[in-house]
């Protein structure tokens, strides 16, 4: 995943799941109340999406360690 310049998109990429299938075009959004988690539609609706709360919420932690992680090696870099 990598930052976007989309306004309140915080990240946008793919997400692989146990080393077996990848979900492209997914976006950390952050929404007025909280971040969120947006996965790819077409015009017919979303293509792919958790069924489970728990997998739902797993993988928005995941994320969000991801781009807080990813956040601070930016400004680790920035330092120098």
């Amino acid at each position: 995943m990598y930052c976007s310049k989309e306004p309140n998109v915080l990240m946008t990429g793919a997400i692989v799941l146990n080393h077996a299938v990848i979900i492209k075009n997914v976006k950390l959004i952050h929404g007025t109340r909280r971040l969120f988690l947006k996965f790819p539609e077409t015009t017919r609706g979303r293509v792919v999406y958790p069924l489970s709360a728990e997998l739902y919420q797993y993988l928005l932690q995941q994320t969000i360690e991801y781009y807080n992680h990813y956040k601070s090696e930016l400004k680790s870099d920035s330092d120098f």
